[in-house]
């Protein structure tokens, strides 16, 4: 059940800014973005934005709303206008309440007012029924994915492949199951005509880490022989880390929203443009003086 929240019309999204005291500044500077055309081959890629329903909410030192507020004005704000952002998992800081959407909800909403449409996959921190009653936009029920949340994103360049990894919300390990996985294959089969880019907020079960998914040896399994499969993206430890397994399908972890657990990491958001045969993947970490902000690095497709 994928949940997408579409772009507003201009009058919705001026009434919606109206209701949630969107500050005038940053309403014109929706309006701005949205007045751009949109790059079909850009997109906005977020994790782990932990939003509390009190906006004053403050978890290792950092302001949470600030931070996915000054991503949503960088995103507004660069060149591109992207085709879409996707946000992957732990939307909520610990247990996925009802007031912690309906913040999210406000937060995203320049986004949606500029015309960028929003994917959200869950993590371990969120609740699967009071996501959908809290951002009830446009959830299309999917029997075959069961009652996950699983989307496929269609691009120019490249599909997206979203996926839901909520086992137990509050209990860090994630499982994607057999359903889902089953619904995976079928649905990388069905959209071979294009590479395919796998997004799951767990990160790998490996080197001994058993934190992560719990089923990623099931999961390889239906992506590693499809050679269309060229990423898989995730999050879930904070981490901004890139890496290749064995088969040539980059393994891309992205930097949390909220905060890092590593003082050396990031906090941040990623930029992807999709070419023929490459990602080109440009970190944006919110402190302009970390060493890798800005740095880019193309990702070039397995054969």
């Amino acid at each position: 059940m994928p949940l997408l929240h579409a772009p507003l019309p201009r009058r919705a999204f001026l009434a919606r800014a109206a209701a949630a005291g969107l500050a005038a500044a940053l309403t014109r500077r929706s309006l701005a973005a949205a007045a751009t055309p949109a790059d079909p081959h850009t997109w906005a890629l977020l994790s782990d934005t932990h939003i509390a329903a009190d906006r004053a909410r403050v978890a290792r030192n950092i302001n949470l709303a600030d931070h996915l507020g000054a991503v949503v004005r960088e995103v507004l704000s660069r060149p591109r206008r992207p085709a879409g952002l996707l946000i992957n998992g732990d939307l909520a800081l610990n247990t996925g309440e009802d007031g912690d959407y309906a913040t999210l909800a406000d937060l995203l909403l320049p986004v949606r007012g500029a015309g960028i449409p929003i994917t959200l996959a869950l993590g371990n921190h969120d609740h699967r029924a009071r996501c959908w009653s809290g951002l009830p936009a446009e959830r299309r029920p999917d029997a075959a994915a069961g009652e996950r949340q699983a989307a496929v994103v269609r691009g120019q360049q490249a599909n997206w492949f979203v996926l839901d990894s909520l086992d137990r919300t509050n209990s860090t390990p994630g499982v994607l199951g057999a359903e889902q996985l089953a619904w995976l294959g079928r649905a990388l089969d069905a959209h071979a005509d294009r590479p395919a880019l796998v997004m799951v907020h767990h990160n790998p079960n490996t080197g001994g880490n058993r934190n992560g998914l719990t089923d990623t040896d099931a999961l390889l399994a239906v992506l590693r022989p499809r050679r269309h499969v060229k990423a898989h993206f995730y999050g879930h430890s904070h981490r901004w880390q890139i890496d290749r397994d064995e088969s040539g399908i980059h393994l891309v972890n992205l930097p949390a929203v909220a905060y890092p657990f590593d003082a050396q990491q990031p906090s941040g958001w990623v930029e992807a443009v999709l070419q023929p045969g490459a990602i080109r993947l440009e970190l944006r970490a919110l402190a302009p003086t970390h060493p890798g902000h800005g740095k880019v690095t193309e990702l070039t497709y397995r054969t």
